[in-house]
């Protein structure tokens, strides 16, 4: 007899193969997404430092300023000495607007170039800037004001760098391709150079220099240098670390995030690929045992289903992981062609995005391999021949009481965790929710087998009454085998669970943090001047994104405090109309200011306070304080803030975004609308007019919250395939080790299409209690979990999406059906007395 024994044909291991593919290209996006996010928060930083070797600041400033401000008004001219340098160059970070004629116009920021000598621009069109009226910009810039090669763009008069009088012409000399950053929503680039850094960059609005060091020199050394003559100094590298460690700041949590899922993906797929594997066993036990019979040790089979294993698991997760790369490029370049991205952007590959993939699914399935294995080669030869019905599991016993200790202690640690959230402690609090999130559902997991029967039987003895005798044999097929069922309802609860955490989580969020941005800044925008063109309010009702727009005043009131008090007036009508807080107009009264609790404190004041005002009129006046929630304005009436302040009062608007999805926003975001409104009232006699963009916070909160949204539809599609496949194979183990009986039942005169709808109730017995139960426990740790994160912060608003949650069962049912098609069929072909034999396969 060969050493070599082979035990299961290729073609039973497609499910396994599947999952495992499913769950490596889990994982191959999920590494995607965090290189682009990286990408994507430091292309930018490196943009601003590259082609130099070192940064040099002033001595009392950082190296490399947020601003790029300075006060002395001559470092932009006067370039500091720089040891073994080819080149020097000023830093600019600052934006500029440019005009293009019919109403195109751009706010750009600044790339500082270095010197064609030291690394030359790689444009697409056109040549570089040679003169002070000539400027290169990137695609992206060059598309939003629709100009090429060749044709003119205007700085306004309000926005020239040397302060003279009328609009500085310019020309485009060439195009660039748009950097990463800009791909990826950063704001468009002009380019500056040594030619044009005169016309672009204001005097004294740098103090921050770049240098490109001659070949061989030691970055360090000339730091050291530099340092010495007390000038602030950094490696280009140690600049952009810096850079890039800023903007990752209050990432962590995101990345938390990511490996929950990838966690919470790698159990699902552990717990299928175990399950079929154990179908595959099951469907060869003739020719398991017939080798044990002609003397293979149980060393061999278990080294031979082993290495079957190791091999599904390296080809489905190389399918995995190169199918995750080719989906994400397809998924960017949709984004690009749809005009959601500037740009195509290439998929970035590392080793980690193609090797962590191939290790873990090889692992996964090796590992998930183990039970099945176990199972196999303790069953002795003769009586792997005919194998003994499954034991039932009737008592609580030792799993239950565990189980149970561990999901009370679980859930006693998530409701401590919001607790501890509520004293401050948001990140023990966090920490804490995290172990109590895991230690229940682990619990709950280790007790399923426990707690399978007695559910798939109540669901059993509902299904009866619908579908009738083949109803009532399935809902007694679930029950028979609690560990085979457990296994299938563990892969829908870990799908369901996640599902309905995300999308209560999320919605919980979104409703949590639009309240209280709605209670903190009511108004989309609020525009101040110290004088406004009589047209201002009809100008600004006109700019495309504006749905309506009212006239107000605002003044200054001494109430004690360090500071003067700003009071806005509004009328009821302006708080139904313009802001989104209607409710407010029913505490507007004549002699009362609302406002919020911070803002209260801030000034010393509190609820129920009457404060006495001198008026304008010079008599005393008095103020009662109304707090109301977290409101960061304070609002009067039009006749209280005429009665204390008189002529002093300074114009207002308030502006009101129409809603998105809307005709009226048509190709317009929020930032859009606020440079809208600042632009038309730059062009009509008022550029130093202040524009509030309350509205751009609180719709950059929905757009975060929609991809998390988007995220919880990818894993459903997800989950689903995996529960797909895990119910495929647990009806499939049952049609096999009920042949018998099947055939009996044919027998007795069974239809073939009764057979079907048995196995059809089977499937959809399984997915409504993996699905119920996933859909409450996701629920709970949904609210627990945001209620930890934000219940500390903001006045929670628990919102359960049930559109979501309904999606959510319908597919878990659906998979469940769909997955007993092919099991219901082998069931009802077979003919009788075929198997009665049980013959094997």
């Amino acid at each position: 007899m060969s050493r070599r024994i082979r035990l299961t044909p290729p073609r039973r291991h497609l499910a396994a193969l599947i999952t495992v593919a499913l769950a490596s290209g889990f994982v191959a996006i999920m590494l995607i997404a965090a290189n682009l996010m990286t990408t994507s928060l430091s292309a930018g930083v490196e943009q601003r430092y590259e082609g130099a070797d070192v940064v040099i600041g002033d001595e009392d400033q950082d190296a490399a300023p947020a601003d790029g401000s300075s006060s002395d008004a001559d470092s932009a001219t006067t370039a500091p000495e720089v040891p073994h340098a080819r080149a020097v160059w000023p830093l600019s970070e600052g934006y500029m607007q440019l005009d293009a004629g019919s109403g195109r116009t751009a706010f750009l920021q600044q790339q500082s170039d270095p010197p064609h000598e030291v690394e030359p621009l790689e444009l697409t069109a056109g040549h570089d800037a040679n003169s002070a009226h000539e400027v290169v910009l990137d695609q992206a810039a060059a598309e939003q004001l629709g100009v090429g090669v060749g044709q003119k763009v205007e700085i306004p008069a309000e926005s020239r760098a040397d302060g003279k009088p009328g609009d500085l012409e310019l020309t485009v000399s060439g195009i660039s391709a748009s950097g990463t950053a800009t791909a990826l929503g950063a704001t468009p680039v002009v380019h500056v150079n040594s030619h044009n850094q005169d016309t672009l960059i204001a005097p004294g609005t740098t103090s921050t220099w770049l240098a490109a060091l001659e070949p061989g020199t030691d970055p360090d050394q000339v730091v050291s240098a530099l340092e010495d003559d007390s000038l602030s100094a950094l490696t280009a590298q140690q600049a952009i670390d810096d850079g890039v460690s800023d903007v990752m700041q209050g990432f962590d949590a995101l990345a938390m995030v990511f490996v929950v899922f990838v966690v919470i993906a790698l159990v699902t797929s552990a717990v299928v690929v175990a399950n079929t594997f154990a179908v595959t066993l099951a469907q060869r036990t003739r020719a398991l045992a017939l080798l044990r019979t002609l003397g293979a040790t149980r060393r061999q089979v278990a080294r031979t289903v082993l290495r079957e294993s190791a091999l599904v698991g390296l080809v489905g997760a190389v399918i995995g992981a190169l199918g995750a790369h080719v989906l994400a490029q397809a998924l960017l370049a949709a984004a690009a062609g749809l005009g959601l991205l500037d740009g195509l952007l290439l998929v970035p590959i590392s080793a980690l995005s193609l090797i962590v993939p191939v290790v873990v699914g090889v692992a996964l399935t090796v590992l998930a391999g183990f039970g099945p294995v176990r199972a196999a080669v303790r069953v002795a030869p003769l009586q792997a021949l005919r194998p003994a019905p499954p034991a039932l599991h009737r008592r609580l016993g030792a799993r239950g009481v565990l189980s149970l200790a561990a999901v009370a202690l679980g859930l006693l640690a998530l409701v401590g965790a919001v607790a501890v959230s509520f004293t401050g402690s948001v990140g023990l609090g966090v920490a804490v929710g995290l172990l109590g999130g895991v230690v229940s559902f682990a619990g709950l997991l280790v007790g399923l087998v426990v707690l399978t029967r007695p559910l798939t039987r109540f669901a059993g003895a509902l299904a009866a009454r619908i579908g009738g005798l083949p109803a009532r044999i399935a809902g007694a097929n679930t029950s028979r085998n609690p560990r085979r069922s457990a296994a299938t309802v563990a892969a829908l609860l870990i799908g369901t669970t996640l599902m309905t955490m995300m999308a209560v989580g999320a919605r919980t969020t979104e409703s949590t943090l639009t309240t209280e941005l709605d209670s903190r800044k009511p108004i989309d925008s609020v525009v101040t001047a110290e004088k406004l063109p009589k047209d201002a309010l009809t100008e600004v009702s006109e700019v495309p994104g504006v749905a309506h727009a009212s006239a107000t005043e605002h003044g200054d009131v001494e109430v004690g405090a360090d500071e003067p008090m700003t009071l806005y007036a509004a009328t009821p009508a302006q708080m139904r109309e313009d802001s989104h807080r209607p409710d407010l107009a029913d505490s507007l009264e004549d002699g009362t200011v609302l406002l919020g609790e911070e803002r209260a404190e801030r000034f010393g004041v509190h609820d129920g306070q009457v404060l006495q005002v001198d008026g304008a009129d010079g008599a005393s006046h008095e103020l009662r304080v109304k707090v109301d929630s977290n409101l960061q304005m304070s609002i009067v009436t039009p006749s209280t803030l005429t009665a204390l302040v008189g002529k002093d009062a300074q114009p207002a608007l308030f502006a009101a975004f129409a809603e998105k999805g809307s005709a009226a926003r048509e190709g317009q975001d929020a930032m859009g609308i606020v440079t809208g409104i600042q632009d038309t009232l730059a062009q009509h006699g008022a550029p130093d007019a202040q524009v509030d963009a309350a509205g751009v916070e609180r719709e950059s909160y929905g757009q975060i919250l929609t991809v998390l949204l988007g995220i919880t539809v990818a894993l459903l599609a997800v989950a689903v395939l995996v529960a797909l496949v895990g119910v495929a194979n647990t009806l499939s183990l049952g049609v096999i080790e009920r042949t018998g009986e099947n055939a009996l039942l044919r027998a007795l005169g069974t239809t073939r299409g009764q057979m079907r709808a048995m196995l059809a109730w089977e499937g959809l017995l399984l997915a409504l209690v993996g699905a119920a139960v996933g859909i409450v426990l996701g629920s709970v740790y949904g609210v627990l979990g945001i209620a930890t994160i934000l219940g500390g912060q903001f006045p929670l608003q628990v919102t359960i999406p049930w559109g979501q949650i309904a999606l959510v069962l319908c597919l878990a049912l659906a998979a469940g059906l769909l997955a007993s098609v092919l099991p219901g069929r082998r069931a009802a072909r077979t003919a009788p007395a075929q198997a009665l034999a049980s013959a094997d396969e």
